[in-house]
């Protein structure tokens, strides 16, 4: 025989929550474990569209899209970050204006004035100043020769006499190598005359970066365009 103690009623309805709060435990419990991967980490959700432009939403965006432009939103629908993708021009700017950076930075730490930079270019062009000058003195030499042997062969044609093998064959090589001696002088003089143009470009644009003479910075000197074997060239032999 069981006798039901009476309780007071402020005991009864603190039982009853206790009840209600394991019930409410258990359902919290349920839904963490039943809610998708995403839930489980920040609640954040990403928003990007597929090439056909179609939008999709996710935990995690797919290789093949991470370069397209996408979007984190966060658990109230409010977008917190936004990412453009760096377009193949953009990028081809930011590196070149990096590398302009590097090489002003180079050049303001190699001179301390610009006096300097033409004492370089003259300690530049010295080498090849010497080759051109010996280049230009073989070149005479052989077409002294060559003259000389035409002036042989005209006075044995005028004689009917017969030309010497071995002097047609001097004539010939002498010929060859006056052909090689002129394309070497002309490739001299435009190494030269690119060297002239960097150091002068060097210059401008030192001037500029240390005196401050462009408007708003110094990439107003553009780099000149080496001078091709179709140019015409103002050095003289």
């Amino acid at each position: 025989m069981s006798i039901e103690i009476p309780r007071p009623k402020a005991v009864k309805k603190l039982s009853k929550l206790c009840v209600q709060g394991a019930c409410l435990s258990s359902t919290l419990l349920l839904l963490v474990f039943t809610l998708p991967s995403h839930a489980q980490g920040t609640g954040k959700i990403l928003k990007w569209k597929d090439e056909k432009g179609t939008t999709h939403y996710g935990d995690r965006i797919p290789p093949q899209y991470s370069n397209r432009e996408s979007s984190t939103i966060n658990p109230q629908g409010i977008i917190i970050k936004h990412n453009v993708p760096i377009s193949t021009q953009d990028q081809a700017v930011d590196i070149a204006k990096l590398d302009q950076n590097r090489k002003d930075k180079a050049l303001l730490d190699a001179f301390t004035n610009e006096n300097e930079i033409d004492l370089a270019r003259d300690r530049n062009l010295q080498s090849d100043l010497v080759t051109l000058e010996n280049l230009q003195l073989d070149k005479s030499n052989i077409q002294k020769h060559l003259a000389e042997n035409q002036k042989l062969v005209d006075s044995l044609t005028k004689q009917k006499k017969k030309i010497p093998a071995d002097l047609s064959t001097e004539m010939a090589n002498n010929q060859v190598n006056n052909a090689k001696l002129e394309q070497l002088i002309k490739e001299r003089k435009l190494t030269i005359e690119n060297t002239r143009q960097r150091f002068d470009h060097d210059k401008q644009r030192y001037i500029a970066l240390k005196y401050h003479t462009t408007n708003n910075d110094a990439t107003a000197a553009e780099m000149p365009t080496p001078v091709s074997s179709t140019e015409k060239n103002p050095t003289k032999e």
